[in-house]
């Protein structure tokens, strides 16, 4: 169950959390931020791996 996708999805959430806690007071103006960030990151790294797909490293 452990894939590359998950780990993606497990580090955004956390990775959310923390940025959300730090950066914003309030439970509305949190899940907001939170929400942001999470799609945030798991959108453009999983475009950013499509993207680097082709090149053979």
């Amino acid at each position: 169950m452990r894939n590359h996708f998950t780990l993606l999805l497990i580090f955004s959430i956390l990775t959310s959390l923390v940025l959300t806690f730090i950066a914003r007071n309030g439970a509305k103006e949190r899940l907001k931020y939170f929400l942001l960030l999470f799609c945030s990151f798991a959108v453009l790294s999983v475009l950013a791996s499509w993207l680097m797909y082709p090149f053979p490293f």
